[in-house]
């Protein structure tokens, strides 16, 4: 992947949010879902928006058993 090329495509802002969302690259990785959402009528909307939920999800996620000692 060539991380310093501006996406052009919803595609490749798709392909640029996965990139980034598997580095731990949460804040950019929504940004680049957004774009490819905002760029695509139809199923890559879905999945950039899905996508979009489960850095969400990641980012709530609260291990409760470590809070309990």
């Amino acid at each position: 992947m060539n991380i310093g090329k501006t996406p052009g495509s919803a595609e490749e802002w798709y392909d640029l949010g996965v990139f980034l969302r598997q580095n731990a690259r949460f804040g950019e990785a929504i940004n680049a879902f957004m774009m490819a959402a905002a760029s695509d009528d139809g199923n890559l909307k879905s999945k950039a928006l899905a996508s979009i939920e489960l850095i969400k999800e990641i980012n709530a996620f609260v291990n409760t058993d470590l809070m309990n000692p």
